[in-house]
């Protein structure tokens, strides 16, 4: 969808706070040229302006100068979870998995009571911080629910999910058909990468879910674990 760049913000410094430092989204050029584009991105932002969570990137503006397009958001620093994972092939230590995988149901949590399902929740959407915070990031195709379990004017005009940007290997069998957003659809999506937090691999040797399904695939299981985990 974009580049994400480090920068100094001006207004910061001037007023001598001691971190001025912030993350800028920039529109990508090909992603800028569709026609949806600038909705998308304008989304993300509004979006994420709405998920005050110590488990959720902080988004701070979203503005435009000229034909260059950006967001900004907190400055994290640390590593991305499908890096950490890949240097992890056999997974990570037990207490460390399952203590990002909280962190991460937390998050999540909180923006569906916000009517907000993520929508493309994978390892490359969550970072973990040297402090050993975990943050859901990039609510780039995130969708207000037209769900009966959730309130009145949930729906958006604007579908970012016409875009077409999810990730295949995550994603449920009911987006990859093309059905309604729903909270479970990230619960799939997270399932996965705690799996992979445990195992180091994926359950379905990145198969996607429709495919799993006419293969007869099955997860093994993971061991060391209770069976209530």
């Amino acid at each position: 969808m974009g580049a994400v760049y480090g920068a100094r913000d001006l207004r910061k410094e001037e007023a001598q706070d001691r971190d001025p430092y912030v993350a800028i989204k920039v529109l990508g050029d090909e992603f800028r040229q569709h026609p949806d584009s600038l909705k998308a991105l304008q989304r993300e932002a509004r979006k994420s302006q709405q998920l005050a969570h110590p488990n959720i990137i902080t988004v701070f503006d979203f503005d435009r100068d000229g034909t260059t397009v950006f967001m900004t958001m907190e400055l994290l620093k640390g590593q991305p979870l499908d890096k950490i994972i890949g240097l992890h092939p056999q997974g990570l230590p037990r207490k460390q998995a399952l203590r990002i995988a909280e962190q991460m149901a937390k998050g999540l949590a909180y923006a569906h009571e916000k009517h907000i399902v993520h929508s493309d929740f994978k390892p490359g959407n969550v970072f973990l911080e040297p402090d050993g915070r975990t943050k859901v990031l990039d609510f780039g195709i995130a969708r207000a629910v037209p769900s009966r379990s959730f309130a009145a004017g949930a729906t958006t005009v604007f579908d970012a999910g016409q875009l077409g940007a999810l990730t295949p290997s995550y994603a449920s069998r009911e987006m990859l058909n093309g059905e309604l957003p729903a909270p479970s659809d990230d619960v799939y999506a997270l399932a996965i990468v705690v799996y992979e937090l445990l195992t180091g691999v994926h359950p379905f040797n990145r198969k996607h879910a429709n495919q799993a399904k006419l293969e007869g695939l099955r997860p093994r299981h993971v061991k060391g674990l209770k069976r209530r985990q």
